[in-house]
C-alpha cells in the first residue's frame, strides 16, 4: 500500500464541507432538501420533512459516543508512546501494520519523539475533558443529526490519532526514537500553554450554554434557546468553534514536522468555520435583540 489514506480522507472532508457550506450560504434555496437537511443539524437544522432522511437521523446526544470511543483510544495511543519512548519497548506488529495501511508502507519518520509525546498527551487530556463535558456539562436537546455526521466524527478521531503517531520516529519497523526532555523547545511549550488555555475556555463556554437551559431553581428545559452573554460569547457567536480551531492549530504547531496531521487541522478549521457561520446566522434570524457588534469567529474582525 503506497497511498496515504488518512491524508486523502481529510482532504476530501475539507473540500466537501467547504463546497457544501458555500452552496448553503449563497444558494440554499436552490438546493434539494437532501443536501441541506443532511448538512445542517442541531438548532440550525432543516425542518423540512424528508421521509428517507428521517430514517438516517439519530439523536444529537449521540455525540457522546465520539468521546466514549476517542478518550480510551487516545489513552492507548499515549500508552504506546510512553511504552516506546520512556520504556524503550517495541511497537506491536499490528500497530505497525495498521499505520502502513493507513499512511502507506513507505511512510517517513518525520516527527520527533518529543513532539509526538506532547501531542499525544495533550490530545488525550483534551478528549477526556470532552468526555466529561458531553456527559456532565452539555445539555442536549431532542434535535437530530444525520448518520453521516456520526460516521465522520468517529472517523475523525481515528484519523487524528493515526496522524499523530504514524509519522513519528520509532513507529516504523526497525526505527528508533530517542526521547529527551531537553529537546523540548520553547515553541512547543508556548503551543502547550495556548492549547490548555483554549481547552479551558471551551469548557467555560460549554458551562455558559449549560446555564442557559436551567431556571432559577435548577430545573432543566431541554428545548429552550437563549442568547449567551458571558465569557467569549460577549465577542463571538462561535466561541466553541474558535477554541476548537486554536486547539488543532497548536497541535499542528507541535507536530510541525508531520506531512499528514496538518490536513486534520485544515479539515477542522473548515468544518468549524462553516458551523460558526451557521450558528451566527441562526442567532441573528432567531433573536431580534441579538447584539449587532458580536462577530462570527474573530472578536472585532469577523
Amino acid at each position: 500500500m503506497l497511498t496515504n489514506i488518512i491524508r486523502i480522507w481529510f482532504i476530501f472532508c475539507s473540500i466537501f464541507t467547504g463546497i457544501c457550506g458555500f452552496l448553503l450560504f449563497y444558494m440554499e434555496s436552490y438546493l434539494p432538501v437532501l443536501i441541506s437537511r443532511t448538512y445542517r443539524y442541531g438548532k440550525f437544522s432543516n425542518n423540512v420533512h424528508q421521509s428517507l432522511l428521517v430514517e438516517l437521523e439519530i439523536p444529537k446526544r449521540r455525540f457522546k459516543d465520539f468521546y466514549r470511543f476517542a478518550a480510551p483510544a487516545s489513552s492507548y495511543v499515549l500508552y504506546l508512546v510512553v511504552n516506546k519512548y520512556l520504556w524503550n519497548n517495541n511497537i506491536p506488529q499490528y500497530i505497525t501494520w495498521m499505520l502502513n495501511v493507513c499512511l502507506g508502507s513507505f511512510r517517513q519518520q518525520l516527527v520527533s519523539p518529543e513532539s509526538t509525546f506532547i501531542a499525544a498527551l495533550l490530545f488525550t487530556l483534551h478528549l477526556w475533558k470532552r468526555l466529561y463535558e458531553t456527559h456532565c456539562v452539555n445539555i442536549f436537546s431532542d434535535k437530530k443529526i444525520n448518520i453521516c455526521h456520526y460516521i465522520v466524527g468517529i472517523a475523525h478521531y481515528i484519523g487524528s490519532l493515526i496522524a499523530i503517531i504514524g509519522e513519528s520516529e520509532g513507529f516504523a519497523k526497525g526505527s528508533k526514537g530517542n526521547f529527551s526532555l531537553r529537546k523540548i523547545t520553547y515553541f512547543q511549550l508556548l503551543c502547550t500553554l495556548i492549547f490548555i488555555s483554549s481547552s479551558y475556555i471551551q469548557l467555560k463556554a460549554n458551562i455558559v450554554l449549560n446555564n442557559l437551559r436551567k431556571d432559577k431553581d435548577g430545573k432543566i428545559n431541554y428545548a429552550v434557546y437563549k442568547i449567551p452573554h458571558d465569557g467569549l460569547f460577549k465577542y463571538v457567536s462561535g466561541a466553541l468553534n474558535i477554541t476548537e480551531i486554536i486547539i488543532y492549530i497548536t497541535l499542528s504547531g507541535i507536530l510541525w514536522q508531520s506531512s499528514t496531521f496538518h490536513y486534520v487541522t485544515i479539515w477542522v478549521a473548515t468544518n468549524q468555520l462553516s458551523t460558526a457561520i451557521l450558528t451566527h446566522q441562526w442567532y441573528v434570524q432567531t433573536f431580534e435583540n441579538y447584539p449587532k457588534t458580536r462577530k462570527i469567529l474573530l472578536p472585532y474582525i469577523f
